[in-house]
């Protein structure tokens, strides 16, 4: 059976890769809102760029420009979103070896209390 202190290295080394987890969570929200925001800037520019040039065939290349952009972007956010779903998925792997651990650190404390 491990001993105290090794459950407890194992436990703190968790906690640190769950907090920088989080921390890469957080960055992967922030540039998804960021990048939703620009996209938002954007669709608006290439509407004005479109109403301004809608009676002549110049319309036509901008709507095609912002159709390509559109699906760019799309590809973009569905990558941030896999990336975002991946650290969902890290978080809950860390997550259970931490109750893991925390059952195991519980029943060794337990059966060395017995022992006194």
């Amino acid at each position: 059976m491990r001993r105290l202190e090794e459950i407890q290295t194992e436990e703190r080394q968790l906690y640190s890769k769950e907090e920088a987890l989080d921390s890469e969570a957080n960055q992967v929200r922030r540039i998804k809102e960021t990048y939703d925001q620009h996209l938002y800037e954007a669709k608006h520019f290439f509407d004005a760029i479109c109403y301004q040039f809608h009676k002549n065939e110049q319309g036509n290349v901008y709507r095609a420009l912002f159709d390509e952009f559109s699906q760019k972007s799309r590809q973009v956010m569905n990558e941030l979103e896999k990336d975002e779903e991946e650290l969902r998925r890290q978080k809950r792997k860390l997550s259970n070896q931490l109750e893991d651990i925390g059952y195991e650190k519980r029943k060794l404390l337990a059966e060395e209390e017995n022992k006194t």
